[in-house]
C-alpha cells in the first residue's frame, strides 16, 4: 500500500516551458485526500523551487539534491560543506579555471562560465517560445555572474557544480573523493560536468531518512524521476517511476516508465496502479 510518494520537480512533475499540467495538481489533490504523503525530492536549492510548485502545498520538501529535508513545516536535517573543504576545492577550481555554481539555501553563486553555461542550456530548452522572458521569470534561476557576491553573503554551501575539461574534473574527483559525494559526472553539451555534495548526502538517502523518520516502510513508498541524479532515489523507493525522454541510464532501475508532464505522465501512471481513478 503506497503511503508516500517522492517526486522531482523539472522534467518529471513539472515541464519547463509550460508549468504544472492541470493533471498533475489534480494527482497531487487526490493522494493527499486518500492520506497518501507528497514530498518534492529535487536539485534545487530551496530558494529556487518554483511558485506554482510551492503553491501545491506538498507535504514535504527535500532540497539540495538531499541536503535540505524539511516535513509539515520542520526541518529534520540540513548539511553543509566546511569552510575549510570549501576554500580548498574553490582553489582547485581557480587554478584550473574551471565553471563553478556554489549553491546555498536561498542563493546560487555563479561564475561567467558556468553562467554563460546555464544561459546557453536554458535558452536551447525554450528556443521558439513567445513567452521566453516569463519562462525564464519563472524558473526563478536568474543565470548571471554573481561570484564577488558570495563572500559579502557568508552563506553556507551545500552543493557545489562544476564545468571544465574530463581531465580537470577528474582530477578535483580524485582529488576531494574522500571527503564529498560525487552525485554526478558526465559529458553535458561539449563540457564534462560534475556535480557535488556534502559527504554522506543525496536523494536516495534523504528518501530512506524521511521513511525511517515517519515509519514507512520501503516497500509503501514511491518515487518519480527523470535524471541521472535519481537513481538513488529510484532504488530506495518501493516502485520507481522513470518518465520517458529523461535519462536512459535511470531507466535500468525504474520498475516502470511514464510519459512527460505535457503528457500527464504523472496522473496517468497513477491511474494505472490503481491509487488514481481517471474519471474520479
Amino acid at each position: 500500500m503506497t503511503k508516500i510518494i517522492y517526486m522531482d520537480i523539472d522534467g518529471t512533475l513539472r515541464d519547463e516551458r509550460e508549468g504544472i499540467a492541470e493533471s498533475a495538481r489534480k494527482a497531487v489533490q487526490a493522494c493527499r485526500e486518500q492520506g497518501i504523503y507528497l514530498v518534492i525530492c529535487t536539485g534545487r536549492n530551496l530558494g529556487s523551487v518554483q511558485d506554482d510548485v510551492l503553491a501545491l502545498g506538498m507535504d514535504g520538501i527535500i532540497s539540495a539534491g538531499g541536503c535540505d529535508i524539511r516535513f509539515q513545516g520542520k526541518i529534520l536535517a540540513q548539511k553543509y560543506f566546511s569552510m575549510k573543504l570549501l576554500g580548498e576545492i574553490l582553489e582547485a577550481v581557480r587554478k584550473r579555471k574551471l565553471g563553478a555554481a556554489l549553491e546555498a539555501e536561498t542563493e546560487i553563486y555563479m561564475n561567467g562560465k558556468a553562467a554563460g553555461f546555464y544561459q546557453e542550456d536554458f535558452g536551447r530548452k525554450i528556443y521558439g517560445c513567445e513567452n521566453a522572458q516569463q519562462i525564464r521569470e519563472k524558473n526563478k534561476i536568474r543565470y548571471e555572474d554573481n561570484f564577488s557576491q558570495l563572500w559579502k553573503d557568508c552563506e553556507k554551501i551545500h552543493k557545489i557544480c562544476l564545468w571544465g575539461t574530463k581531465d580537470h574534473i577528474q582530477e578535483i574527483t580524485k582529488k576531494f573523493l574522500p571527503d564529498v559525494q560525487v552525485v554526478q559526472e558526465k559529458e553535458w553539451n561539449q563540457s564534462w560536468y560534475l556535480e557535488l555534495l556534502p559527504r554522506g548526502c543525496g536523494k536516495g538517502k534523504a528518501v530512506k531518512f524521511l521513511n525511517r523518520y515517519l515509519n514507512i516502510k520501503k516497500e509503501d513508498s514511491m518515487s518519480f524521476g527523470d535524471g541521472d541524479n535519481d537513481i538513488e532515489m529510484l532504488k530506495a523507493s518501493g516502485i520507481g517511476i522513470a518518465v520517458q525522454g529523461g535519462s536512459e541510464e535511470l531507466i535500468k532501475y525504474a520498475d516502470s516508465v511514464c510519459g512527460s508532464p505535457k503528457e500527464n505522465g504523472v496522473f496517468l501512471e497513477l491511474c494505472r496502479r490503481g491509487i488514481l481513478h481517471q474519471n474520479g
